[in-house]
């Protein structure tokens, strides 16, 4: 609903100022980051409600405070997976079913300011998406059933929520990342830095992409993958020797 009405204000906006529903595309970007800014207090308004009807899980279980070396561990983690996803979905070739994403990403992306890509999409969407399916969504399944369901349910509403195959894929991947940390960690700021490190991690790749691959680049990647390996290794096994 916020993001039907900041779309059709948009187009009002586009159609006062003369720019033509062909420039829709340029701002989708703002857009999507001034609903992520209408959801934050909705959803955080719903979170009280929930904590005051109370449940073992919506009841305050999820407020634990992060030590630094947690951020600093989800933030990276975050970028792990965002990476690692990507190879999955590139080794499977599935973007070659779908050019029609590649084409509206690149139009969506194209000539945009790399700080205003990273705070709408690293920084605002990551904040108001997290409350929405980890805090609302997935802490309400918990109450209800087993947590390999619930996150497996609220990943996929996640996924969904991207609106198409590719993203309904990666989205789901991370989705179901970041609701097991948040239940693992009991903090919400889990998810929220996970998410934060995944979608900067990927803004950068974009736009190293769009500059073109050289030896230089390839060699640090190389060396970026190996850190993230080696971060995502440790924190599987971290999670399965920790009760």
């Amino acid at each position: 609903m916020a993001g039907y009405v900041v779309g059709q204000a948009l187009i009002i906006f586009l159609l006062l100022t003369g720019q033509g529903l062909g420039q829709v595309e340029r701002y989708s970007l703002a857009a999507t980051g001034i609903t992520g800014l209408v959801i934050m207090p909705i959803a955080l308004w719903l979170m009280r409600l929930d904590e005051k009807k109370g449940g073992y899980y919506r009841g305050g279980r999820f407020k634990r405070r992060m030590r630094p070396a947690e951020v600093v561990w989800m933030l990276l983690l975050g970028m792990s997976v965002c990476h690692m996803a990507n190879m999955l979905l590139s080794m499977l070739q599935i973007a070659r079913l779908f050019p029609g994403y590649g084409e509206l990403s690149e139009r969506v992306f194209a000539d945009q300011n790399l700080l205003a890509m990273l705070f709408w999409v690293g920084l605002v969407a990551p904040i108001a998406e997290e409350l929405i399916f980890r805090g609302l969504i997935f802490r309400r399944l918990l109450d209800d059933m087993r947590v390999g369901w619930a996150i497996g349910i609220s990943a996929f509403f996640f996924g969904i929520y991207h609106g198409n195959v590719l993203q309904f894929l990666y989205a789901g991947i991370l989705g179901a990342c970041f609701a097991y940390c948040y239940y693992r960690l009991r903090s919400l700021w889990a998810p929220i830095l996970l998410h934060i490190g995944a979608n900067c991690w990927s803004v950068i790749l974009t736009q190293l992409a769009a500059g073109g691959a050289t030896p230089q680049l390839g060699y640090i990647l190389l060396l970026v993958m190996g850190v993230e390996m080696v971060i995502l290794v440790s924190s599987i096994v971290a999670f399965c020797r920790k009760p």
